[in-house]
């Protein structure tokens, strides 16, 4: 699995939970799932400013 692989997936995963964060019965379900996705997306622009989005570091 490359890079760019790992971005997509990261972001689809980070999108599937957000979505499910929608349907989560509780305030609690909502949040965690929430913060999860927010999690995951932040770990995917990482990967991707990082890897193929070509900064100088």
């Amino acid at each position: 699995m490359n890079d760019r692989d790992v971005y997509l997936k990261l972001s689809a995963i980070a999108e599937e939970l957000l979505g499910l964060s929608q349907q989560a019965d509780s305030m609690i379900g909502q949040t965690a799932l929430h913060t999860a996705a927010v999690t995951l997306a932040g770990t995917a622009k990482a990967v991707y400013d990082h890897c193929l989005g070509g900064e100088e570091h």
